[in-house]
């Protein structure tokens, strides 16, 4: 298996991106559940956070789809 090139309307979009745009609601999701928590206190530098946490999520998403389909 492996990733594949995605058709949307006829033009092939890397599976890359495709992940990429998945990643951000999933991310915003997360985020939401984190400020419901005491956890944003302990938060140093937020914006780094976000986006460490969007790279995570990411890669995740391209492992899973990866490994499994």
């Amino acid at each position: 298996m492996g990733l594949h090139e995605v058709a949307i309307g006829g033009i092939y979009v890397s599976p890359l991106l495709v992940f990429a745009i998945l990643a951000l609601p999933i991310t915003k999701g997360v985020l939401m559940l984190i400020q419901k928590t005491s956890l944003p206190q302990w938060i140093w530098h937020e914006m780094l956070f976000i986006c460490a946490l969007y790279l995570l999520i990411f890669c995740i998403l391209t492992l899973i789809v990866g490994v499994f389909f």
